[in-house]
C-alpha cells in the first residue's frame, strides 16, 4: 500500500509508457498519479497546492535538453522534491547525462510499468524510524520533572502496546509541565504494572515527541503483522488499526499538522479501507463493532465509522474511502487547536468559553488545512460544515448545499459522542435512530440504519 500522502507526476510523451500505466489500477489507487505530455501542462500542476506533488518523474524525452532545463526550472520553486529522470533509451542518452551530473535524484533506466517507479516512491517514503535503538534517557525516574508539556505525547494507557520490555522511555503527567518518569527504554513492562497505574488514576502515559514518531512506526509495524495474519481476529485487527490511527490522531492534536504525519496518516488509512471493505463481521455488524471496540480516541474511532458508512452509502473507490477517511480523522483540529484539553464526554457541560471554541472550531478547522494545504477541495468544506445537517428544527445547523462527505463524517461524529466511553444500549439505539438520524439526507439515514440492523456482514 502507498506510504505517502499526496501524488506523484509523471511528465512523458511515451504513449505506450503511459497508457500502461494508467492500467495498473490497483497501484494507482495505492499510488495516486497525474500524467502529462508536456513540461508545460506539468508547470501548471505544481503551481496547485491541493495537488500536493510528492515525487516527480520526467522523461529525457520531453524537451532538446533531456530534462536538465526543466530540473533547473522545478528547482526554484521546488528545491527539496524528489525528481527522477526516465531514460527509455539510456544508449542513445549523451553520457554526462546517464553519469547524473545534472542533479537529478536518480536516473530510471528503461522502465517497463508503474512497479518500477513505485518500487523508488516506497525507497524514499517508507518510513526509516526504529525503535529499537532508543535508550534510557537522562531523567531520574520516580522523582517529580519539570518538563515542557509540548514535548511530550500522551497516549491512553488502556492502548498502550504491551512488549516484555519497554522500548520507549515513559512518563506520566502529574500536572501542568510537572511529570514524573516511570519507565526507562529496556525496563520491564506488564499488564500489572499498567494496572498499577490504572488503579492509581492514571489515563494517559507519555513519550517524547521524538520517541512518539517511532513509537506510531511501531504501531504501524505491529498492525500490519496482524492484518496479514489470517487467523486475527476482525475485532483483534481492528483494535490494532484503531490503535494506530488513535496515535497519528494525537500527534495532530499535539504539535499540528506535518507531511510527515499525513504520510503515517495515509498508512492508516489504507489499513482502515482495507479492513473495511475485507471483514467479515458476524451478528450486527456496527452493534458488535461499537460494543466491541476500544474508541477512546474520537477522530480515529469516528475516521473508521466513517469509512464503514461510506461504503454502505455505495462509495466503492479507495480514493474517495480515503478521502472521508482524511477528513473524518481531522474533522475536529479546529477544537484541539482552540482547546487543547477538550473532552468529548463533556459536550453537554461546557462552560461559556468552551462552548464559544466548539461553536467556532469548524470554520477554525478549515483555516487551519487551508493554511497548511494539499488536500482537496471536499475535505476543506467536509471539516468546516460536519456540524451541518440537511434536515431538522435548528435553522442555524440547516444547510442544503453540504456534501454527502460532510454527512458521512457528521453522522459517525454523533454516532461516537453518544456512545462514547459506554456500551450501545437500546434506549440510546432508539433514540439515536429516531431523532438524530432523521436531521440527514435519507440516503445516510438508509445506509447507518442498515448498518445497526444488519444481521450479517456482507
Amino acid at each position: 500500500m502507498g506510504n505517502f500522502f499526496g501524488k506523484a507526476l509523471v511528465i512523458d510523451s511515451n504513449v505506450k509508457f503511459v497508457d500502461g500505466i494508467k492500467e495498473e489500477q490497483n497501484l494507482l489507487n495505492d499510488y495516486p498519479c497525474l500524467f502529462t505530455k508536456t513540461f508545460k501542462e506539468a508547470s501548471q500542476i505544481l503551481k496547485l497546492p491541493k495537488h500536493n506533488i510528492r515525487i516527480i518523474f520526467i522523461s529525457s524525452a520531453i524537451g532538446p535538453s533531456h530534462g536538465i532545463d526543466e530540473l533547473k526550472e522545478i528547482r526554484i520553486d521546488r528545491p527539496l522534491t524528489p525528481v527522477f529522470l526516465i531514460s527509455h533509451a539510456p544508449e542513445r542518452e549523451p553520457k554526462e547525462l546517464m553519469a547524473n551530473e545534472c542533479g537529478f535524484t536518480k536516473i530510471l533506466h528503461s522502465p517497463i510499468n508503474y512497479l518500477a517507479l513505485v518500487k523508488e516512491i516506497d525507497d524514499l517514503f517508507i518510513s526509516k524510524e526504529s525503535w529499537v535503538d532508543i535508550v534510557a534517557s537522562k531523567e531520574e525516574k520516580n522523582i517529580e520533572l519539570d518538563l515542557l508539556a509540548d514535548g511530550y505525547v500522551p497516549t491512553s494507557l488502556t492502548d498502550f502496546v504491551l512488549t516484555p520490555k519497554s522500548f520507549f522511555n515513559i512518563f506520566i503527567k502529574l500536572g501542568s509541565n510537572k511529570f514524573i518518569k516511570v519507565l526507562n527504554s529496556g525496563d520491564a513492562l506488564n499488564q500489572e504494572l499498567l494496572q498499577t497505574y490504572a488503579n492509581k488514576g492514571v489515563t494517559h502515559l507519555f513519550i517524547s515527541t521524538e520517541e512518539h514518531k517511532k513509537y506510531i512506526r511501531f504501531c504501524e509495524e505491529l498492525s500490519k503483522k496482524i492484518l496479514n495474519n489470517p487467523n486475527a481476529s476482525s475485532m483483534k485487527k481492528m483494535n490494532n488499526v484503531l490503535n494506530l490511527g488513535s496515535n497519528i490522531a494525537q500527534s495532530f492534536i499535539h504539535s499540528g499538522i506535518s507531511q510527515e504525519k499525513l504520510d503515517s496518516a495515509n498508512t492508516f488509512l489504507n489499513q482502515s479501507v482495507g479492513l473495511i471493505k475485507n471483514m467479515r463481521l458476524k451478528n450486527e455488524s456496527l452493534k458488535k463493532f461499537i460494543d466491541s471496540i476500544e474508541m477512546n480516541e474520537h477522530s480515529a474511532a469516528v475516521s473508521f465509522l466513517a469509512g464503514m458508512i461510506a461504503n454502505e452509502v455505495g462509495i466503492e473507490s479507495i480514493k474517495s474511502v480515503k478521502l472521508v477517511g482524511i477528513a473524518a480523522l481531522l474533522h475536529d483540529i479546529g477544537l484541539y487547536d482552540l482547546d487543547p484539553h477538550f473532552k468529548e464526554e463533556s459536550l453537554e457541560t461546557l462552560n461559556e468559553e468552551q462552548k464559544k471554541n466548539f461553536e467556532q472550531h469548524q470554520k477554525h478547522g478549515g483555516e487551519i488545512l487551508r493554511k497548511c494545504g494539499g488536500f482537496d477541495e471536499v475535505i476543506y468544506q467536509s471539516v468546516e460544515s460536519h456540524h451541518m445537517r440537511r434536515r431538522g428544527n435548528d435553522p442555524s445547523r440547516r444547510a442544503n448545499n453540504i456534501n454527502m462527505l460532510a454527512e458521512i463524517i457528521g453522522a459517525a461524529d454523533e454516532l461516537h459522542n453518544i456512545f462514547i466511553g459506554t456500551k450501545l444500549d437500546d434506549v440510546k439505539l432508539h433514540n439515536f435512530v429516531q431523532i438524530n438520524l432523521k436531521n440527514f439526507s435519507p440516503q445516510i439515514e438508509r445506509a447507518v440504519t442498515k448498518l445497526l440492523n444488519k444481521k450479517q456482514a456482507a
